[in-house]
């Protein structure tokens, strides 16, 4: 029973691959963006916690912004930040009337960093950025682009990797992202299967007061938005040319670390606070469950490679599970203009893939324990203080 019901899941994982990967091929009808008369008013909300690293490249990137200046604000939100993150916020925001600085003496969680800064957001599309990513010129119009279809609530931009050549893991993890990206995400925009948003996305403000506000998550705030936006009747957007640049993991540590995190963040999305409900689309009802089963599809392998050794099913059925991915990989790095790199990508993962279903594991793990033990990372907003 055990080694049908495993066997099945890997049918079910490997044909949403398949689906996800063609429709992503199918060109998509371009975004227009907005004319000079109907440019909406956007707020651009960065929340930050000890991000003096890379501050200066995000500010000199903002700077940089093409969009009428008298239609763009900015909220900086630091979060019991405790380097020079809020200094250099404030540094930045002197000459500019339309910045504001907040910042909390402790840490209170991205969620609470977002919605204070939310709080305080003037502009009908609220843009938020990690505090990590350097967008280029033009990701606030053609994320903004995405909105001239009332019936979408938020917008996820295109991330890229910039150092994905940097080691072994980083290869692996420039690659896990284009694909999560240019694949699953593009595939499910195609089908109206409303892709979920990210540290670099636009949200339209109404649609994210009809859900309450960021979604009150200690990780996986952007999913668990996402999952609520979704059930609240909104859409959801990848916009694949609107697009911001970041750093992936490059050492085990840090990819593990990460890893782990996001598990646990898509596993634990349950966008309690929705409001209201609408009558979902079985499709799309089914996407939402294999989005909040996030990495579980690397649990389901590991039992397949077990009952193989086992002699509980054949050994092609695991073997095959990775023909997919391998699939996508010949596709998505053409895509992303890397198709040279393809040769030592594929050496990476087949280091790699190890590690990744072990991390994925221990978020399962890990979001197991929580429940069992009712721990909650989440933190009320106190003293927040701007200026």
């Amino acid at each position: 029973m055990l080694a049908a019901v495993t066997a099945a899941l890997l049918v079910v994982f490997s044909l949403r691959r398949l689906v996800l990967l063609v429709a992503s091929s199918v060109r998509h009808r371009k975004l227009s963006e907005p004319g000079a008369e109907i440019f909406p008013a956007v707020s651009v909300l960065v929340p930050a916690h000890n991000e003096e690293p890379h501050a200066e490249d995000l500010l000199e990137a903002l700077d940089e912004l093409e969009y009428p200046y008298d239609r763009l604000t900015f909220v900086l939100a630091c979060d019991g930040c405790t380097d020079g993150t809020e200094e250099r916020f404030r540094t930045w925001a002197r000459d500019r009337r339309n910045t504001v600085v907040i910042a909390s003496s402790e840490r209170i969680g991205c969620a609470a960093a977002l919605n204070a800064g939310f709080a305080l957001a003037e502009g009908e599309i609220v843009v938020v950025l990690d505090a990590d990513l350097v967008p280029r010129s033009d990701l606030v119009p053609r994320l903004v682009a995405a909105f001239a279809d009332p019936s979408v609530g938020g917008a996820a931009a295109f991330i890229t990797p910039r150092n994905g050549d940097a080691s072994v893991v980083a290869r692996y993890s420039a690659l896990n992202a284009l694909v999560h990206q240019l694949v699953t995400s593009a595939g499910k925009d195609r089908l109206g299967l409303n892709p979920p948003t990210h540290g670099a996305s636009a949200y339209r403000s109404r649609a994210l007061r009809s859900i309450g506000g960021f979604a009150d998550e200690p990780v996986g705030v952007d999913v668990a938005t996402s999952v609520a936006l979704t059930r609240a009747g909104w859409r959801t957007r990848f916009v694949a040319g609107a697009v911001a640049e970041t750093a992936v993991a490059e050492t085990v540590r840090d990819y593990w670390a990460q890893h782990v995190r996001w598990t646990r963040g898509t596993l634990r999305a349950r966008a309690r606070h929705a409001q209201r409900r609408v009558s979902l689309p079985g499709a799309v009802r089914a996407e939402e469950w294999l989005l909040r089963f996030g990495n579980g599809d690397r649990v389901v392998f590991l039992v397949s490679l077990f009952l193989a050794l086992a002699g509980l099913l054949p050994l092609w059925v695991p073997l095959a599970y990775l023909a997919v991915p391998a699939v996508q990989a010949a596709v998505v790095l053409p895509r992303a203009g890397r198709a040279r790199r393809l040769p030592a990508v594929a050496v990476a993962s087949v280091l790699m893939i190890p590690l990744d279903v072990v991390a994925s594991v221990a978020g399962l793990l890990g979001v197991a324990w929580v429940r069992r033990h009712g721990w909650d990372t989440r933190r009320p907003v106190a003293d927040t203080r701007s200026g």
